[in-house]
Parts: structure tokens; C-alpha cells; sequence
């Protein structure tokens, strides 16, 4: 059941992806009604394997959620930094989506579409009902390895469009792919421990708000 819950957030995630396809990801009402639904589905996922508040991390650590902002948007600078400034290009590379949307659209999406479409129900689904369904069948390695690689995965579709939509071309934009499925299934990794070390899913929806909300903002910038 759980590998069925797993390949059911892969599907879900790209076919969402796939059909809605807003300005920035996520940036759109639909996105949210789906993210409601995918939090509901995972909840009752989450009760069918008798996971408590405990296991999914829904345990109020507000120094956690804190830490996790300070750690999402630490990376998220520094990843922004080699954008701007790659080793290689003869200039930074660009998000196109970006320049099409005014200040106000991209802080409504930051305060409001960001958490309620993308962070929210992805932290639920994959570092709270996953990863600990996985850790109590499997173990701790299991989960961690087993959660990042779903959220590689849930990301395909998202990371082809997102990389089409920048500067890179030929060889760089393989390049980018590549890359990009490396950070996300690194992010995967990183935040399962975070939610694991803190016991807390709030430390990862702090990191996850963060990074990507700076990453917006540095690339716009």
C-alpha cells in the first residue's frame, strides 16, 4: 500500500503539472483546490495506516519552523548566486515566467498559491504521511531515500517545463535538467532528515517556503 500511495503522488504530481499550467508553479486557483484535494488524500492514507500527529510531524516546533526558513533560504541564496553568476555563460540565467508577472502577482503567489498549492500539501504528503509510513515499515534509510526519490519523480514534469522556460540551450540546457533533478531529489533528501532530526513537518514547510520564495525573488531581482 504504501509504494501504491507513493507512485500515486508521481502520477498526481506530473499530471497536475501537465494541465495546469499557470504562470509560476502552482499560481493558480485550480492548483489549490488540488492541493486541498491531495492533503485530504493523504490524511486518509495517513489514518488507513494508523500514523498519529507524531509520525506525520504535526507537532507545533515554532523554533523549527524558523530554523527551517533560515535553512531554505541559506540554499536558496546560495543557489541563486551561481544563477546569476554560472562559471560557464556568458550571463545569468533567466526564468522567463518572471518578467511576465507584476510585483503583486509575484507576492500574492509567494504569501498565498505557494503555500497552499505546492508547500503545504507537498510537505504532508511526502515528509509527513510517506516518509513515515515508510520509516515505521521500513526504517530510516528506507524512508529517506525512498520519500526523496518520489519527490524526484513528482517533479518531472515540473523541472522539463521550468528549464524550457529559462535561457539554457544545447548542451546547458541538459545540463540544467540534469542539475535540477539533482537538487530536487538532494532537496528531498535534506528536508526528510530536517523533518526527522526536528520532529517537526514545520521545520521542512519553513525550508520549503523559503527556498522557493527566494529563488523567485533572487532570479527577478
Amino acid at each position: 500500500m504504501i509504494w501504491l500511495f507513493a507512485a500515486l503522488l508521481v502520477v498526481w504530481g506530473n499530471v497536475v503539472a501537465y494541465f495546469v499550467e499557470p504562470e509560476l508553479p502552482g499560481d493558480d486557483p485550480i492548483a489549490v483546490v488540488f492541493g486541498i484535494a491531495l492533503a485530504a488524500i493523504t490524511l486518509a492514507f495517513a489514518r488507513a495506516r494508523a500514523l498519529g500527529r507524531a509520525d506525520l510531524g504535526l507537532t507545533l516546533r515554532w523554533r523549527a519552523l524558523a530554523l527551517g526558513a533560515v535553512f531554505g533560504a541559506v540554499v536558496a541564496t546560495i543557489g541563486v548566486l551561481v544563477l546569476r553568476f554560472p562559471p560557464l555563460l556568458g550571463g545569468p540565467v533567466t526564468y522567463m515566467p518572471l518578467a511576465t508577472v507584476s510585483d503583486a502577482e509575484l507576492a500574492r503567489h509567494v504569501v498565498f498559491y505557494l503555500p497552499l498549492s505546492v508547500v503545504l500539501p507537498e510537505e504532508l504528503a511526502f515528509r509527513g504521511a510517506l516518509l513515515g509510513a515508510l520509516r515505521a515499515a521500513r526504517g530510516m534509510r528506507w524512508a529517506v531515500a525512498g520519500s526523496a526519490f518520489a519527490f524526484g519523480l513528482w517533479h518531472g514534469i515540473t523541472v522539463l517545463a521550468t528549464v524550457v522556460q529559462t535561457n539554457l540551450s544545447g548542451p546547458f540546457f541538459a545540463l540544467g535538467i540534469a542539475g535540477a533533478f539533482a537538487v530536487v531529489f538532494a532537496g528531498g533528501v535534506a528536508f526528510a532528515l530536517l523533518r526527522l532530526r526536528t520532529r517537526s513537518l514545520l521545520t521542512t514547510i519553513g525550508a520549503h517556503w523559503a527556498f522557493n520564495a527566494v529563488v523567485l525573488a533572487g532570479l527577478r531581482a
